[in-house]
């Protein structure tokens, strides 16, 4: 056997293992001369990867493990590697390692997955100041070497281990040869998990070579290291995505790095611009160090651009306008303008003369399109539309939704589907006489690209009747949102009097475009299946939206949510009672759902794509919001509502005082009180109080499943 190959396989690799074990089987050298072990270190895999490590087990130079110590002595090849499933090898690279090590008597060859290295090298201290991936390069050992120098690598193979093994080879009396032309690719993806394994691994390393690297080469590793720690540190990825703690951390190992350098010695590596940062951190300031960075990197990025652009009008002193590129392209520019017109007039025309066919095929019927969100159906939207094509099937009545929304399906068993931007969606635009949206329709259901077709069809797009059916009621003052002066709906649908009036004084519409029908998914809350479940459901922060992860960890958000479903209270109370929990934060900040995942049995995290939110209101028996409308709709069932509203400063709404928070459910400030609350409402048997259900018949003029009728019966009326 020629070689034996340590294989890692772990969560940050899977996603390559099957493709790269099957570049390992092409290898020229001839997979029958490599012995392949594989350290399976992945805790969660598919079924497709388990299969395949059963499988892989059975052949007869291929040995899967669990644990992770080697007997090296044991193994069969003459030489030995450390591999990782994210390498990009070609097939040759194996056979010309082990041919060169054995040419050359050597006692380990390295391939290079450095790009700027060129040339081979046999010192050192030549590849030591190459940098960090050429000395962590994939090597090929001769056992016996090994074996000679236990110290190398540990009999527990861990990452950590081989990335100490790459370094402390160059610390050896070692012949060896890095080959320069065999280069490969190592495609680990550069996320937060990355970097924190990769300064864990720097500090390892580092307390390995202060314990075995001569001097005079440990003073070099030590800057590569400190390099890299800083490239690492010096990301967004680090900055913004890390937790604090994770940051910490880093800062720690980055701390014990710099006690082995002297301040003459720092300011003589060329890093200069980190200096400040170092003295944060040994005032033990890491708040301030993350900022620093971020304001480094903006001044770095800000003296590039301008340096660029120094150097750009340093060449080319005089005005674009009059050199000699632009005026000779100026009559290519100039005609692809003209062509670019002409090929929105013809495709106009082309759009209004299909239009026009389609009318006069249809006998000039009025045409309704419906939406909600362009990836959603289960809204107001929705349930008219699904009323309309169930009771009225001759109405000409479209559906607009994504080709590849997970709503899709329940759309398009009533038929009369339209895929959003699709050809037939932009001709329709211009057959409809009305369109009508759980939000506004130019919102969410405007072909892309919106602005382009606006400007198009202007003239057309103005005559067309708006309608908002509504996301839900309106319990707040949205003017910044829904104001006549911005969308300009011609009839809004209110659940109650009490929401026209607030719908009237806030959103600047009168009398007659107000239509008090009830809400189309208020027909749905009928009928109930109800679980004795409680269902979190928080809407979102407009000061939270567009935060990165480590800033949305620090928010009271962030901690008050992660505080109740980790309160021990109310754990033991859903293990007591058996209480299922759904957990379901607004879309806008789903995308920070996985930091409030946590396993237990009784709490399932939910998003959009994996769950409908009028489905969780009908079977809950417990809604915990906090400024959201969907509150409402839990009140216009006679269900219990709390919320939770421990950041009012931050609620980017307005109270109105036709409806009020204190009418739709209890309202509590903090932790101790919701605990208080929630018991309150398990023990009283998920009963909502006498108050809240009188609130509930005072609030909403129409409790029965008549809402979609009453709404269609106006739009005929307003569009007759």
């Amino acid at each position: 056997m020629k070689v034996s190959i340590v294989a890692l396989l772990q969560e940050s690799n899977l996603t390559n293992f099957i493709d790269t074990l099957n570049r390992l089987r092409e290898q020229t050298i001839g997979f029958e001369n490599i012995e392949l072990i594989i350290l399976d270190q992945a805790v969660e895999k598919t079924s497709q990867e388990v299969i395949e490590l059963s499988k892989l087990s059975q052949e007869a130079n291929i040995h899967v493990q669990k644990e992770s110590e080697v007997n090296f002595a044991s193994l069969k090849g003459k030489y030995i590697s450390f591999f990782d499933f994210n390498y990009s090898i070609s097939p040759h690279l194996y056979s010309e390692l082990y041919n060169t090590a054995e040419k050359k008597g050597l006692d380990f060859v390295s391939a290079n997955a450095d790009s700027t290295v060129k040339t081979n090298m046999d010192a050192s201290a030549d590849v030591i100041k190459k940098g960090f991936n050429a000395l962590t390069s994939l090597k090929l050992i001769k056992k016996d070497t090994l074996l000679q120098h236990p110290q190398l690598v540990s009999k527990s193979v861990t990452s950590t281990a081989v990335e100490a093994f790459h370094f402390l080879v160059y610390t050896k009396k070692l012949s060896f040869n890095y080959i320069g032309k065999l280069k490969y690719k190592n495609g680990f993806t550069f996320d937060e998990d990355y970097i924190s394994s990769s300064i864990g691994q720097i500090g390892e390393v580092n307390r390995a070579l202060q314990m075995q690297a001569p001097k005079e080469l440990n003073e070099a590793i030590k800057f590569q290291l400190l390099t890299h720690m800083l490239y690492l540190i010096d990301k967004n990825t680090f900055t913004n995505n890390l937790t604090e703690e994770k940051q910490t951390i880093a800062y720690n190992e980055l701390r014990s790095l710099l006690a082995l350098f002297s301040s003459q010695e720092i300011k003589s590596c060329g890093i200069d611009g980190y200096i400040p940062i170092f003295k944060m951190l040994d005032k033990n300031l890491d708040e301030e160090a993350t900022e620093y960075i971020k304001l480094l990197r903006s001044k770095r990025h800000w003296y590039e651009q301008t340096n660029k652009y120094k150097q750009y009008f340093k060449k080319n002193p005089y005005s674009l306008e009059e050199s000699l590129s632009w005026k000779v392209t100026k009559p290519f520019r100039k005609a692809s303008s003209m062509l670019r017109s002409l090929k929105q007039s013809l495709y106009k025309g082309v759009l209004l003369a299909a239009a026009s066919l389609v009318k006069a095929s249809l006998f000039n019927r009025k045409v309704w399109l419906v939406g909600e969100r362009e990836d959603q159906a289960e809204d107001n939207g929705y349930f008219f539309f699904k009323y309309c094509r169930e009771h009225y099937p001759n109405q000409k009545v479209y559906y607009i939704i994504n080709e590849d929304s997970p709503h899709l399906d329940k759309v398009k068993k009533h038929g009369n589907v339209i895929h959003h931007s699709s050809f037939k969606h932009q001709l329709y635009m211009l057959v409809a006489s009305t369109y009508i949206s759980a939000w506004t329709f130019e919102e969410c259901s405007y072909p892309r690209p919106k602005e382009t077709f606006k400007k198009l069809f202007k003239k057309q797009l103005a005559k067309k009747y708006n309608i908002c059916l509504q996301h839900g009621v309106i319990i707040h003052n949205i003017s910044p949102y829904l104001h006549k002066e911005r969308y300009n709906q011609n009839l809004i649908i209110s659940s109650s009097e009490y929401e026209k009036k607030i719908i009237q004084n806030t959103l600047g519409y009168s009398e007659n475009e107000v239509a008090v029908t009830g809400l189309a998914r208020f027909d749905n809350l009928h009928e109930l299946d109800v679980k004795k479940q409680i269902l979190i459901m928080p809407t979102w922060r407009r000061h939270l939206f567009k935060i990165n992860k480590n800033s949305f960890l620090k928010s009271d958000y962030y901690k008050a949510y992660k505080n109740l479903i980790t309160n021990q209270e109310f754990l033991e109370m859903i293990e007591r009672h058996n209480i299922p929990v759904k957990f379901y934060i607004h879309s806008q900040m789903q995308k920070f759902m996985d930091q409030f995942v946590i396993d237990h049995p009784n709490i399932e995290f939910l998003v959009k794509s994996t769950a409908t939110v009028s489905e969780l209101l009908k079977e809950s028996s417990l809604l915990i919001t906090d400024y959201s409308s969907v509150s409402s709709d839990f009140l216009y069932m006679d269900k219990p509502v709390i919320m939770y509203q421990f950041d009012p400063h931050n609620n980017h709404h307005t109270q109105v005082k036709e409806i009020q928070y204190n009418h739709l459910g209890m309202i509590v400030s903090n932790e101790n009180q919701l605990m208080s609350a929630i018991g309150s409402v398990v023990n009283n048997d998920f009963k909502a109080n006498k108050q809240y259900l009188e609130n509930s018949q005072r609030i909403f003029k129409y409790k029965d499943q008549n809402n979609c009728q009453r709404i269609y019966n106006v739009i005929k009326q307003k569009t007759s």
